[in-house]
C-alpha cells in the first residue's frame, strides 16, 4: 500500500470514530411511527392536546376559558429534572419522507430547574402547532443534565397529528369567553321585596351555572343573602334566605348537586351601600355568589 492510500485511510477512519463519537454523545427521545399519537381532552372551559414521549414525558399544548383568547405549551419530564439552567436550541425537524423540505432553527428557550422545565405562551406556541401542522418534527437540544458532553434530543412528532388537531381547534374556538376568576365572586341584585331575578341577573347566573356544569374541581358554592334595611330582622332573615334559595335552585334546575351548594342570610347587617338614599338600598339588596376550589 502506498504511503498517499495509508495517508487517505487514516483520515477516513479518524473521520468515522469522530462521527461515531459524537452520535453515541445524543440521547433521542422521540415516539415511533408506530406509537406516536395524539390526544385530545376538552370542555367549555378547558383544551388539552398531548403527546406522550416515551421514556421522556409528554409534550402538552392547553387552552383555557378566558376573555382573551390564549394558548400554552408546556414539555412534562418523567426524568430527572434539570438541576440548573440551560439553554436549549429549538428547531423544525423535517422527517425523512419530506426530503424536500429543510429544517430550520425556532430559535433558544430557556429550560429551568422543574419536572416543567419549558413553558412557551401564545404565539410562540402557536408556532410549534402550525410546524406540527405542516408535517414538521418542533425538537429541542439541550445540554445532557449529569453530563455537558452529552446531548439530549426530544422531538415532538406529527405522525397521526392532523385529526385531533382539528377537534383542538373546535374545542378552543367553543372556549366561554369568560375566566374563573371574572366569575368567582359575582354580585347580583333584586328587586325592593322581591326573590325574582332580573334579566341582567339571570344572564349572570347563566355564565356561572356553564361554569359549574364543566368544572369538576370546584368544591363549593357559597351564597350569601342580603337585604336593605326596609323591615323587621326577622322579616329581612328569612327574605334573604329566600334570595339565596332561588339562586340555589336554579343551578340545581341545571344539575348542579344541592350538597355542592351552601346558603346563608345575613339580612341587613352587612350593607354594601348606605341604605339612607334609594340608590345605596339597591345595592344592599343582593346575593354574593362566591365559588371556591
Amino acid at each position: 500500500m502506498t504511503v498517499s492510500k495509508k495517508f487517505g485511510l487514516s483520515i477516513v477512519l479518524a473521520t468515522l470514530s469522530v462521527t461515531q463519537g459524537l452520535q453515541a454523545g445524543v440521547r433521542n427521545y422521540e415516539a415511533g411511527l408506530d406509537k406516536a399519537e395524539w390526544l385530545m381532552q376538552g370542555s367549555v372551559i378547558e383544551c388539552r392536546l398531548e403527546q406522550d414521549i416515551p421514556q421522556y414525558g409528554k409534550a402538552i399544548f392547553t387552552s383555557n376559558a378566558n376573555r382573551r383568547p390564549n394558548m400554552n405549551f408546556d414539555l412534562h419530564m418523567r426524568r430527572y429534572s434539570p438541576q440548573r439552567i440551560v439553554q436549549a436550541n429549538l428547531s423544525s425537524e423535517a422527517p425523512t419522507w419530506k426530503h424536500d423540505t429543510e429544517s430550520h432553527s425556532l430559535g433558544d428557550v430557556t429550560m429551568f430547574p422543574s419536572s416543567t422545565p419549558v413553558t412557551i405562551k401564545e404565539n410562540s406556541a402557536w408556532n410549534l402547532l402550525t410546524e406540527l401542522e405542516q408535517g414538521m418534527f418542533p425538537t429541542f437540544r439541550y445540554p445532557a443534565l449529569v453530563s455537558d458532553r452529552d446531548e439530549v434530543k426530544v422531538a415532538l412528532s406529527a405522525v397521526n397529528f392532523q385529526p385531533v388537531y382539528d377537534e383542538f381547534l373546535q374545542c378552543v374556538n367553543d372556549l366561554l369567553p369568560y375566566s374563573f376568576d371574572d366569575i368567582a365572586e359575582t354580585m347580583v341584585y333584586f328587586e325592593f321585596d322581591r326573590i325574582d331575578f332580573t334579566r341582567k341577573t339571570r344572564d349572570a347566573l347563566k355564565r356561572i351555572g356553564n361554569w359549574l356544569a364543566a368544572d369538576k374541581t370546584l368544591e363549593l358554592v357559597l351564597l350569601a343573602g342580603h337585604t336593605d334595611n326596609k323591615g323587621s330582622l326577622r322579616y329581612n332573615l328569612k327574605l334573604g334566605k329566600k334570595r339565596a334559595m332561588a339562586i340555589q335552585k336554579f343551578f340545581t334546575d341545571a344539575g348542579i348537586s344541592a350538597n355542592q351548594v351552601k346558603i346563608q342570610s345575613f339580612a341587613d347587617f352587612q350593607p354594601q351601600s348606605s341604605n339612607t338614599t334609594p340608590e345605596g338600598r339597591a345595592r344592599n339588596r343582593r346575593v354574593m355568589i362566591k365559588m371556591v376550589k
